[in-house]
């Protein structure tokens, strides 16, 4: 029996070992081969170089806050949704659930082609526009995020408790249901956020000049700057994925409590 407990503990751990490793090695290369020089020592000359870059740093602001408003749409439209879901129809949830998915399912290039033929034509000259597809791309991502968060309360009883007392769907959204949720919609932030600062397919369809497309084609010329660029992004979106880890931890111990 202890034999079997050791063998479980070592697998677990070299499970783990090799998930590490698998993602830390291809970033410890690629920072080697940004930063090293060729006489061995390292140098933050690609970064000095991206600094320098406009089109570069103009692109990272704009997809910046295209991220900003992304984030913002997806939780206007799908906190309230959620909640109306799991309070009014919770049958439907295997069935929405479903529809999330279809993003996920339909190629690139035909949601990028049919979005650029449906959207109004004010809409076609600026790159705020991708917004709207942002929030149908992390649509499977930030709707589950939301939905487990909802699903681990009695959202029923907290309801029926609130308005009880006098509280509106609004009030009990805003001081009940949102303090409680506070971890699952950290989620969907990191998880929408992190696709906007990766997704290529739908601004080099529509040929817009985001992050991800100047950084490719930054990437022809000055391989070490493109491959310090992404090491950075990398860096930055784990720091805020930690970041939300530790904002979600006191309203744990709260909701508990």
């Amino acid at each position: 029996m202890a034999s079997l407990k050791t063998i479980r503990s070592t697998a677990q751990y070299l499970v783990i070992f090799i998930g590490i490793g698998f993602f830390a090695l291809p970033i410890y290369a690629s920072t080697i081969f940004a930063f090293q020089s060729s006489d061995g020592s390292f140098s933050i000359e690609p970064l000095r170089k991206a600094g320098e870059n406009e089109e570069l740093m103009e692109s990272l602001l704009l997809t910046l806050n295209i991220a900003a408003g992304t984030v913002i749409l997806t939780l206007l439209l799908l906190v309230p949704t959620v909640a109306y879901i799991h309070l009014v129809i919770p049958h439907a949830r295997g069935w929405i659930e479903f529809l999330t998915l279809t993003p996920l399912v339909i190629p690139p290039i035909v949601q990028g082609v049919g979005y650029l033929y449906s959207m109004p034509t004010q809409l076609k000259a600026t790159p705020y526009a991708l917004i709207f597809a942002y929030v149908i791309l992390a649509l499977p991502f930030s709707y589950r995020s939301l939905d487990a968060a909802f699903a681990s309360l009695d959202i029923r009883t907290l309801y029926d408790a609130s308005t009880s007392l006098g509280a509106n769907f609004i009030t009990v959204m805003r001081k009940v249901l949102i303090p409680n949720v506070l971890p699952g919609i950290y989620s969907a932030v990191f998880l929408t956020i992190a696709l906007v600062l990766g997704e290529f397919a739908y601004a080099s369809l529509l040929l817009w000049d985001t992050f991800p497309t100047v950084l490719a084609v930054a990437g022809m010329s000055g391989a070490s700057t493109a491959v310090a660029l992404s090491v950075l992004s990398l860096v930055g979106v784990w720091l805020l994925l930690n970041a939300i880890t530790l904002l979600s931890k006191p309203t744990k111990q709260v909701a508990r409590s």
